[in-house]
C-alpha cells in the first residue's frame, strides 16, 4: 500500500510550530520591552540624581556669591574710610575748619554716597544669590519629576508579563487548531 500524505496533519503540525515560535517570540518581546523599561528608568534616575548634584551646587556658588558681595562691600567701606580719613587730613593740613560750611557739605554727601553705594552693592548680591538659588529649586523640582518618572518606568517594567504575551499567542493557536478541527489528528 502506497503511503499517502495527510495534508491536514502536515498543516497542524505547522501550526502547533507556528504557536511555539510565536510563543517564543512573544516572550522574547516581553523581555525586549521590559528590559527597556528598566533602561529607561535607569537613565532618569542617573538624570534625577545629577538634577539634585546640579541644586546642591547651585546653592553653593549662591553662598559663594554672598562672601564675594560680603567682600566687595568690606573693601568699599575701607577705601572710603581711607579717602574720607585722607580728605581730612588735606583740609586740617591747609587750615580748613572741619563741619562747617562747604567742607562739613562735602563730608555729607561723601557719607550719602558710601551709603547709596552699600545699599546698590546689598542688592545686588541679595538679587545674585536668589538667582542662583531659584535655579537650584528649578533644578531640585525636575529632579523630583525625573524621580516620579523613573519610578513610572519601573512599574511599567514590572507589569509586562512575557507570560501574558505567551498565553495571548497560546490562545490564538489553540483557537486556529479548534477551528480547523484538530487538522485530522483526533479522528473518530
Amino acid at each position: 500500500m502506497a503511503w499517502t500524505p495527510n495534508w491536514d496533519a502536515a498543516g497542524g503540525i505547522l501550526s502547533i510550530g507556528s504557536t511555539v515560535t510565536g510563543m517564543i517570540g512573544s516572550m522574547a518581546a516581553a523581555d525586549t520591552a521590559r528590559y527597556q523599561a528598566k533602561s529607561k528608568g535607569l537613565a532618569l534616575q542617573h538624570q534625577e540624581d545629577m538634577a539634585k548634584v546640579n541644586a546642591g551646587m547651585l546653592e553653593m556658588e549662591a553662598q559663594q556669591i554672598f562672601r564675594a558681595y560680603d567682600r566687595q562691600i568690606q573693601i568699599k567701606g575701607i577705601k572710603a574710610g581711607l579717602e574720607k580719613g585722607t580728605a581730612r587730613a588735606s583740609f586740617s593740613a591747609r587750615g580748613i575748619q572741619m563741619g562747617v560750611g562747604s567742607t562739613a557739605n562735602a563730608f555729607a554727601s561723601a557719607a550719602v554716597m558710601r551709603e547709596i553705594d552699600k545699599i546698590t552693592m546689598n542688592s545686588n548680591r541679595i538679587r545674585a544669590a536668589n538667582q542662583m538659588r531659584t535655579r537650584g529649586v528649578q533644578s531640585d523640582i525636575r529632579a523630583d519629576m525625573l524621580g516620579v518618572s523613573a519610578s513610572n518606568m519601573f512599574a511599567t517594567a514590572s507589569a509586562v508579563s512575557p507570560f501574558l504575551n505567551m498565553t495571548n499567542t497560546l490562545m490564538a493557536g489553540a483557537a486556529d487548531f479548534a477551528k480547523n478541527e484538530g487538522y485530522g489528528f483526533f479522528e473518530g
